[in-house]
């Protein structure tokens, strides 16, 4: 049953109570088949419409970091967070409405009778065909259009001005939406996406670069670039089919540090439908489809139409709230003061966002069942496991589930530098991340699992073969700690760290990742070679001892971005993207580029942030030589790097 689905309040709160009672003292910890009651139960929930994809700014993160904070209580752990409680609160950078925003719109010497042209124009009142009026209208919030996140707070009172795409490419040498108009000091409307030329080798050297001209950031840097006050964006002919000609909600981008300085709406199709077709006597579908057909752009000056603006936002480093959850398990022994830390990242992509890789343009909740509701699902069946343990000798665990990962490993950096005990007790951090997807090797027939950070303590590599000793597992394995999940930010602090997952797949950050693909034998599996690791490193006498790994960052697959080799400071706030580290052999540690430099441009475009970055490289060449520009204790320096 879709508990979304129940209307009744009350009865929703029954169901919620329900899923939030502890194991039944009748359950049997270790026996299987209560195991896998127990982990299904959580992943269903986790993964359900009601924690709507565990997005940051969603109620349903809260009510997933609830369900764990519960477990967590039903388990006896001790709380280390905030006024007794499990939570520990932090901000990060994004951006919130102080108030509505406004939109109005002023048309001079409007044709009254619009059945003149057979068109509809809201503006006007039938009368007399000759007659010419000037009309204003207030638009509203929600319906006619929206504040988008990656906007700038701003005002702006200016004629408008039709850009098509918004796209400038090679320079206006292919396609130059803006040639043949002048944006300064006007608002620009632009459509979203990108056309689809008829020969589009023409046109586009590769998809990589259609995605990054076609992506948000860019055209509104692009706006701004030829002097635009405000932008605004237009559902093209195949989003306002595919969504209904639905506006993205504020939320949506609210955490994507804005990359202009320009205030930026969503406004609806058919509003601006109604003010291009009665300038040019052409509906958009039509002026679209001349784009894509002729390979020209159709760009119109809107003088007789202005639009008044305003957005009031705030946009800062501590706007958006979020918390880790954290609890202990007290040990006993002589190794009662130390402590291992087994980790995973709760939060998912909520609708979706920039970290969407859905083909789908319409919003939909991507559920994140094995990104990383099965991480989450495994820490809390080793929650259970272990504080069922009486008298449990040797090291204390501290239990954690973070926040803010898929932004950029946020909860994991701040508890790291705010750590709830003393981080130099922490002996080990074990990280778990998308292991509900537990698959055959092609080779050996065997479960297949990822392993990284073995190199990170001598210890590793003998304990995984030593448990291992029967070969249920074909490990893969990387030595380096330093990757795409909470086990970095560990890493970074000097503590060893193992980092357990099942895999890349199809359906990841899509909404296909939902419950009912986990495979909850493979999990238990993984999380039962996890408990036989978790035992011995609470016993093994000696602190491990953190050696540093060179190189190997390693990022899931994007597709086929070409990669630098670099590791940027996720938590880094300032302007560009901070080098926190190079692997050795790759391109930016041939070419030079040295941990500390800040990467503030790229082939001739800007580099804001980490977002523009990823949008940048994805648009470039796998074996062609960019140039980066770098800010290196104050210099500024470019520097030839050839891409692999």
């Amino acid at each position: 049953m879709n508990i979304k689905t129940v209307s009744s309040t009350g009865l929703l709160s029954v169901i919620f109570l329900v899923l939030l009672l502890p194991v039944s003292g009748a359950d049997k910890i270790d026996d299987k088949g209560a195991s896998f009651e127990r982990v299904k139960k959580d992943i269903f929930f986790l993964a359900s419409d009601n924690c709507e994809g565990r997005g940051p700014l969603t109620k349903g993160l809260d009510l997933a970091a609830d369900y764990i904070s519960q477990q967590f209580k039903a388990a006896g752990l001790k709380p280390l967070g905030k006024d007794g409680s499990y939570y520990q609160p932090f901000n990060i950078s994004g951006a919130k409405l102080d108030e509505k925003p406004k939109l109005v719109i002023n048309s001079k010497n409007v044709q009254a009778d619009v059945q003149i042209k057979n068109r509809r124009f809201k503006f006007s009142h039938r009368s007399e065909a000759s007659e010419k009026q000037d009309k204003t209208v207030t638009l509203e919030v929600g319906k006619d259009f929206e504040a988008m996140g990656l906007s700038q707070a701003g005002k702006a009172n200016a004629t408008l001005v039709f850009a098509g795409f918004g796209m400038t490419v090679d320079d206006g040498k292919k396609y130059d939406d803006y040639a043949k108009i002048d944006a300064k000091g006007k608002i620009v409307m632009v459509l979203r996406d990108a056309p689809k030329f008829k020969e589009e080798v023409k046109i586009f050297d590769s998809n990589g670069k259609k995605r990054q001209l076609a992506s948000l950031t860019e055209k509104i840097l692009n706006a701004e670039k030829h002097g635009a006050l405000a932008i605004l964006f237009v559902n093209d002919r195949d989003t306002a089919k595919d969504t209904s000609d639905s506006l993205l909600p504020f939320n949506y981008t609210a955490l994507a540090r804005a990359p202009g300085k320009i205030p930026a709406l969503h406004f609806s199709r058919s509003r601006a439908d109604e003010f291009l077709t009665s300038i040019t006597g052409k509906s958009l579908d039509e002026t679209q489809k001349l784009i894509e057909d002729e390979m020209v752009s159709q760009s119109a000056s809107l003088d007789s139409i202005t639009a008044d603006l305003e957005v009031k936002l705030t946009r800062g480093k501590d706007v958006v709230p979020l918390k880790n959850i954290a609890g202990v398990l007290e040990g006993n022994g002589p190794l009662a003061n130390e402590t291992i830390v087994i980790g995973a990242h709760y939060d998912h992509l909520g609708y979706g966002g920039a970290g969407s890789l859905s083909a789908q343009k319409k919003l939909a909740i991507h559920h994140g069942a094995d990104d990383n509701g099965s991480g989450t699902t495994g820490m809390l069946e080793l929650v259970r496991r272990f504080s069922s343990i009486k008298n449990r000798q040797g090291r204390k665990i501290l239990f954690m589930a973070f926040s803010g990962e898929e932004l950029g490993l946020f909860g994991s950096a701040h508890f790291v530098n705010n750590p709830l005990i003393p981080i130099n007790e922490i002996a080990v951090m074990v990280n778990l991340d998308m292991i509900g997807r537990l698959s055959q090797d092609t080779d050996t027939k065997k479960d297949k699992v990822l392993l990284e950070g073995t190199g990170t303590a001598e210890i590793f590599e003998p304990l995984l073969d030593k448990k291992n000793a029967d070969g249920q597992f074909a490990f893969v394995k990387k030595k380096s700690g330093f990757g795409p999940s909470d086990h970095a930010s560990f890493c970074e602090k000097k503590i060893p760290v193992l980092f357990f997952w099942t895999g890349v797949h199809p359906e990841y950050h899509t909404p296909l990742d939902t419950a009912e693909r986990i495979n909850l034998d493979g999990l238990l599996k993984v999380v039962g070679f996890v408990e036989k690791i978790a035992v011995d490193l609470t016993l093994v006498e000696k602190k491990p001892a953190f050696i540093e790994v060179k190189g190997g960052t390693s990022p899931r697959p994007a597709g086929d971005m070409p990669r630098m080799g670099i590791r940027p400071g996720y938590s880094d706030e300032k302007e560009g993207v901070l080098v926190e580290g190079v692997s050795d052999g790759d391109p930016a540690a041939k070419a030079g580029i040295k941990k500390g430099d800040r990467i503030m441009e790229i082939s001739g475009k800007k580099v804001g942030n980490i977002e523009t970055y990823m949008q940048i490289m994805a648009g470039e060449k796998k074996g062609t030589t960019i140039q980066v520009g770098v800010d290196r204790d104050g210099k500024k320096i470019k520097i030839p790097v050839k891409l692999d």
